[in-house]
């Protein structure tokens, strides 16, 4: 199995800058000797830098939490930046759009007594955009300072106050700051696991007022065998306030969200176990406008709401034979989104714009309305996997939906219906000690109808199917090879092509081949080689003769080959190269023209080295020579840097 997953991470590596040429890139995460466990540490650190042509991405984070002088030490850092480097064209000089954002967090405490303790805590987060869309620069900076106090072992509260700076569009504002938070470790109480926590806090910044409240209780009762009932409510509370475009202006949004969910599991017996779920969401939103100037202008007549419920449940069985290993399970499940808006009252203080005629409350409430919908989905899915010997297993899954989206209101058209069904069957053989053989056979229908003509020319029927055979070859103990085939059509069906001009069905066609194999020469040396090819074509479709009339169609071609070197245990060197080409045809009736030819060369490499299980160093880069049709060229060079530690 660790021979297979290397496999595939040297075929994601070698195949990465080939296809970079022609779309995103792949990047491989993970390594021979396993991925580095950092989920659950809680001192660890990292870094990662990128360039991919012309983006550049630097993302780096710091947790820790630690004990020093009799204090705990927690810090939570988080920074990304993001830079487009955009050439200079005749017309426009060279740009260099940045984006940054660091989010720090620290939180200090030290114990009075054994019931009392004393905490400190500053958070800040800071944010520029130099792309010129959106917020240009934002940032928040507060500390607060109180008690945690264990009156009893059970039970926990934490009080605290201080200051609060923000800085929004070049206006400052700083204002008092507080904050209580509670909760309980799991109480046992008459046979149920209760937890619970809640949060009063709020930000005075004159003339803003930003609150987060919430509260959340769960309960939980195992009874015989995995036999369970588990309750979880809660109920939150957020208002935040900013400055608008328009100057003087304050936009409030104050969101009121309940919710409540019950999963009942029962078990039958050791091998069925059934599940009933519900989950009931009420969200209230209300949009308000005020002004903190005389002067300010509405940048809307009327205050706005949003009410919206959701609902969903599911009823499922789970069975399985220890003896024969037969599984399956199936569900049934049924969701719902009910959303509301409507206007409230006019927006009150602002100077109002007399060249446009101001609405009336029945034109605000119709033009809100217009985005009322009510959305219902109802689904089966089910799956299966039966053993059939030692050797051969058969896998089956399936689902099936339909999508109700209803607007009450005349001027909205989106009204649609959605059916989805999707199948997948596939097999798992082992012929001999050296050859496995796998087959997937993947198959999607969905249809989309509008109920009002005003949209039904885009009602349309999509069918995919995909069949994907694959090879894992071990003649020997230093040789594996896998080969990976893939034949995928795609065709889309308008319901109404004759009578609308502007839509045509089409198809899309294509196979794919790769060839990965690895060679061990040594412990410490082993190459690997990888050829991928990928056909695929585009064309115009008419369905009820199934014929098509081909567009355009696309050659990639990826091969390369690297040598692998692990001087010592957690220290790894690859080294190769990779060639990529691409060539593209479009047709006059049936004859093919060549359209383009793109093709790149380059050397690629690979270190990592891990100190430890839980630290690595890696880079990965690949450096290529672009030729393009008519003679230019360019070179390009890409890397990925992380760095890992646990500290």
């Amino acid at each position: 199995m660790e021979r297979t997953r290397f496999i595939f991470f040297s075929a994601l590596l070698l195949c990465a800058g080939g296809q970079a040429s022609a779309q995103d890139p792949t990047r491989p995460s993970d390594a021979p000797f396993g991925p580095v466990d950092t989920v659950l540490r809680r001192n660890t650190a990292s870094v990662l830098f990128e360039r991919n042509l012309n983006t550049f991405n630097w993302i780096g984070y710091l947790r820790v939490d630690t004990s020093a002088f009799g204090q705990r030490i927690r810090i939570d850092e988080m920074l990304s930046s993001n830079i487009i480097l955009v050439d200079a064209t005749p017309t426009s000089p060279e740009q260099r759009l940045q984006s940054t954002q660091q989010r720090l967090k620290l939180d200090i405490s030290r114990p009075l007594t054994d019931i009392l303790n004393v905490t400190a805590q500053w958070s800040s987060l800071t944010y520029s955009d130099k792309k010129a869309v959106g917020l240009s620069r934002a940032s928040i900076n507060a500390i607060l300072a109180g008690i945690e106090y264990t009156p009893v072992p059970l039970f926990t509260i934490t009080p605290m106050i201080g200051h609060r700076w923000d800085n929004q569009i070049d206006v400052r504002d700083r204002g008092l700051s507080y904050n209580i938070a509670a909760r309980t470790n799991p109480i046992d109480f008459d046979g149920y696991n209760v937890v619970g926590s809640a949060q009063f806090q709020q930000d005075r910044l004159d003339p803003r007022v930003l609150e987060q409240h919430f509260a959340r209780a769960g309960f939980q009762k195992w009874f015989l065998g995995r036999t369970r009932d588990s309750l979880d409510a809660g109920f939150a509370r957020s208002r935040r306030e900013f400055y608008t475009s328009q100057a003087g202006a304050l936009e409030s949004r104050i969101e009121n969200i309940f919710t409540f969910s019950n999963l009942l599991e029962y078990e039958f017996d050791e091998s069925f176990l059934t599940s009933f779920f519900v989950n009931v969401y009420n969200r209230a939103l209300d949009k308000d406008y005020r002004a903190v100037l005389a002067s300010a202008s509405a940048p809307a007549q009327y205050n706005t709401g949003i009410d919206e419920f959701r609902l969903e449940t599911f009823a499922q069985g789970l069975y399985r034979d220890p003896r024969s290993g037969f599984a399956a399970s199936v569900r049934f499940s049924y969701s719902e989104r009910n959303e509301r808006h409507f206007a409230k009252n006019p927006t009150t203080g602002f100077v109002r714009d007399t060249t446009q005629p101001p609405l009336t409350e029945r034109q605000a409430q119709d033009q809100e309305q217009t985005k009322d919908n009510l959305t219902r989905r109802t689904s089966l899915a089910g799956t299966a996997k039966l053993p059939v010997s030692s050797s051969d297993t058969i896998a089956l899954s399936g689902a099936a939906s339909i999508l109700r989206y209803d607007t009450p209101s005349a001027a909205n058209v989106e009204d649609r219906d959605e059916l989805l069904v999707a199948l997948s069957l596939s097999t798992s053989h082992r012929l001999s000690r050296y050859l496995d053989l796998s087959f997937s056979l993947d198959g999607t229908l969905s249809h989309i109808v509008y109920l009002l003509r005003e949209r039904s020319a885009n009602n349309n029927i999509n069918r995919v199917l995909r069949f994907a055979p694959r090879t894992l070859y071990r003649p020997f103990s230093f040789l594996t090879s896998m080969n990976t085939f893939e034949v995928l059509a795609n065709y889309t069906v308008y319901d109404f092509e004759a009578e609308a001009a502007q839509v045509r069905s089409f198809s899309y066609r294509q196979f794919g081949w790769i060839d990965s194999t690895t060679i061990e020469v040594s412990h410490r040396l082993g190459l690997d080689f990888l050829v991928y090819l990928k056909l695929y074509e585009r064309g115009q479709l008419n369905w009820s003769e199934f014929s098509e009339r081909r567009e355009n169609s696309f050659s990639d071609r990826t091969y390369a080959v690297q040598v692998r070197c692990m001087p010592d245990d957690g220290v790894l060197f690859a080294v190769g190269v990779r060639y990529f080409s691409q060539t593209r045809y479009s047709y006059t009736g049936d004859v093919r023209k060549l359209d383009s030819f793109l093709r790149s060369f380059g050397p690629t490499c690979w270190i990592l080295w891990r100190p430890y299980p839980t630290s690595e160093v890696s880079m990965k880069g690949w450096y290529e020579h672009r030729r393009l049709e008519g003679g230019g060229s360019r070179s390009l060079a890409n890397m990925t840097f992380t760095v890992t530690l646990t500290i």
